[in-house]
């Protein structure tokens, strides 16, 4: 993606807290969507390290996810570490709670970044066995990072929104994610007692597709956290 550069950086927040807590917040508020964002980037680096038969580019594409990895934890610690200083200043018991929020959001976008790199741990020992999802499970799992994907959109869209009323669109998402993963397990049954596909290349689909499930619920805490931010 684009400005590779801005991704290991924070884009708004610069040197200690601004005149008031409320301003101080929503620059912080900007910087979680910018983080978001860059969770949305990992994720797309992701859908393409599922997909990559090729070791080498998977190997890079891993890389990249360890990577992010680093990133978000990097970025949560320099958005606590901002908050930690807003707090320090006589704030008002709303901004206390917005704060505590937005600790909650940070925390489960850092979860994203993990959720990415053990993935990638799961895909590279899939290779190392030298186990392939053929097709039928590509496109199961294609299928469940397209519901994850709406499930990002809509959490940034939730994030970008500061008079924030109803989540029905991330309540929705994580519905459709947890409902596609249900059916998916359920089906993975029936083949492996059916010996549709190797044990072993199932146990490593069941294990992205339960990561991935993860995601979801790491996605909808972010919406609930973000709803309870904007109403304090």
């Amino acid at each position: 993606p684009k400005g590779e550069t801005e991704v290991f950086r924070l884009k708004y927040i610069s040197g200690g807290p601004l005149s008031t807590a409320e301003l101080s917040l929503n620059e912080a508020q900007q910087e979680m969507v910018h983080f978001a964002e860059i969770c949305r980037n990992g994720f797309s680096y992701l859908r393409q390290a599922v997909n990559e038969p090729n070791p080498d580019k998977f190997d890079a594409l891993n890389d990249k996810l360890i990577k992010y990895e680093e990133i978000t934890d990097r970025i949560e610690f320099e958005i606590a570490s901002y908050l930690n200083e807003v707090s320090k200043n006589e704030i008002s018991e709303e901004a206390a709670d917005t704060i505590k929020s937005m600790y909650k959001i940070i925390k489960e976008m850092e979860s994203l970044g993990d959720s990415g790199e053990s993935i990638g741990r799961i895909l590279k020992r899939k290779n190392v066995h030298g186990k392939v999802f053929d097709k039928s499970l590509l496109d199961r799992l294609n299928k469940m990072m397209d519901l994850v994907q709406k499930g990002y959109d809509v959490m940034i869209a939730n994030l970008r929104n500061p008079d924030l009323k109803d989540i029905s669109n991330a309540l929705n998402a994580e519905y459709n994610i947890n409902e596609c993963r249900n059916h998916l397990r359920e089906e993975h049954i029936v083949n492996i007692e059916n010996n549709s596909y190797n044990y072993l290349t199932g146990v490593y689909y069941i294990d992205v597709l339960n990561e991935l499930e993860k995601i979801g619920d790491f996605l909808i805490n972010i919406s609930e956290a973000a709803i309870k931010a904007s109403n304090e």
